[in-house]
């Protein structure tokens, strides 16, 4: 009898345990959940949610997640990034750098360690297709306040900045004249052409799976429409080529081919003195902007990359210390461009560029290597999916997405909003767990 109570006594903590445990991480999904679907509109706010069941993830998990080898090295350059900042901060501090607070540096880690940490943590609520198929809800979802704030900026002339709860929520809606194309909530046209062009994926994800629904089309063609037609005067090139990478990737060369009619049509109805249509006067100004572009003078992106690339060459394995370039590039004039043009550029806008920059060669290599690793092993699952099965499309929309980060931030630097940097660590979290879905799907056979 005392036998069968212990036994009975002891299968009760077990299970009250594992209930416990897994308590834990369902609170921690919806925290997560709700965190992602705030987190383009009220940040300070989405930010503890997000803190929060990164909390419960890591307390869940414990030190499980140092069986990856990939997980490994990101705490690897986590302690490489600290070790860098106090080289920079207490021993070899550059000249120029000499008046610097000590504290600028360590504040401006806050950029880089919480989304590489969160890379980690939120894996444990984007394991399953499901995971994904809801969290891809609560991305679209919460897009839809800034299909809204970007709709008023652009056809009504009542600006901001409007403030909540002190100050803790702000939707900036500057003047469209100072922002150059519409901006919405965000504070810089760039990033609401981002925030619009990385969902887009999502939202024909949807439009696809609901095609047979009349009543679900409707809403999803309204979303996915308003977000094209947004991308495109936000007056972002980055933005416009994220949403033609999109097309391609969903439409293939079907959309190769309505593209090239079009623009034949566009040649046909300019130069034919026939007809004497100038096309040009219909076209919104991003059009404009990339028929202006140049990529063999010293446009002002190029005088910027020369200039990152010199200043990195001069500390290339322990950089200048996070957040430095803007103070460094700003201190003296830029001689790369006679007759000596003052940029007032505050990074490289180049992501690659920009970690050389702040934290050394190795650590830029070394992160840049596990991006691409974690992205071309998720589109290798993809393309060897033979199944075909209702999520590929998903699966689809999720490298879509990554597409569009690797593309935007060749030559821009959204990442330095919290919010776009907590959505790229979502993003690969995600593209993670569908990377290693493949070898699961093993396992359990």
């Amino acid at each position: 009898m005392l036998k069968d109570f212990d036994y009975k006594n002891k299968m009760l903590t077990n299970n009250f345990l594992k209930y416990s445990k897994n308590n834990y991480l369902n609170i921690g999904k919806y925290s997560f959940l709700l965190g992602v679907f705030l987190l383009p509109t009220a940040f300070a706010i989405s930010g503890l949610f997000l803190l929060f069941s990164l909390f419960l993830s890591f307390t869940k998990i414990k030190f499980s997640f140092l069986k990856e080898k990939i997980n490994l090295s990101i705490f690897l350059v986590i302690g490489l990034i600290i070790f860098t900042s106090l080289i920079n901060n207490l021993t070899t501090i550059p000249t120029i750098l000499q008046d610097l607070e000590s504290y600028y540096i360590w504040l401006n880690l806050f950029n880089w360690i919480p989304a590489l940490l969160g890379f980690i943590g939120f894996q444990s609520y984007v394991k399953s297709k499901e995971d994904r198929l809801l969290l891809s809800k609560c991305l679209l979802s919460g897009t839809v306040p800034v299909i809204a704030s970007c709709l008023f900026h652009l056809f009504f002339d009542y600006h901001g900045p409007f403030e909540v709860l002190d100050g803790l929520i702000v939707w900036f809606h500057k003047p469209i004249e100072i922002t150059g194309g519409v901006s919405g909530l965000f504070s810089n046209r760039n990033y609401a052409g981002f925030w619009l062009s990385v969902n887009l994926p999502f939202a024909f994800y949807f439009l696809k799976e609901n095609l047979r629904c009349k009543i679900k089309i409707l809403p999803i063609l309204i979303i996915s429409f308003l977000m094209m037609y947004l991308i495109i005067y936000t007056n972002s090139k980055n933005a416009l080529l994220g949403m033609i990478s999109t097309f391609i990737v969903f439409l293939g060369i079907k959309f190769i081919l309505i593209s090239s009619a079009i623009i034949i049509l566009i040649l046909i109805f300019t130069f034919l003195p026939i007809i004497n249509i100038n096309i040009s006067e219909y076209l919104p100004e991003v059009f404009l902007r990339i028929r202006g572009l140049n990529f063999f003078i010293n446009t002002p992106r190029i005088v910027l990359f020369r200039s990152a690339i010199n200043y990195i060459l001069q500390r290339p394995f322990l950089g200048w210390g996070s957040g430095t370039f803007a103070l460094i590039f700003l201190a003296k004039e830029n001689m790369w461009n006679p007759p000596f043009v003052f940029y007032k550029f505050q990074h490289t806008h180049n992501l690659f560029l920009e970690m050389a920059f702040n934290f050394g060669i190795p650590i830029s290599i070394t992160l840049t290597s596990i991006a691409l690793f974690v992205f071309f092993r998720a589109l290798k699952v993809l393309l060897t999916n033979e199944s075909k099965d209702d999520f590929y499309l998903l699966d689809k929309a999720w490298i879509a997405s990554g597409i569009v980060v690797f593309l935007v931030h060749l030559s821009d630097l959204p990442f330095y909003d919290g919010r776009v940097s907590m959505f790229i660590c979502i993003l690969f979290s995600a593209l993670r767990s569908i990377s290693l879905r493949k070898n699961s799907l093993k396992i359990t056979n």
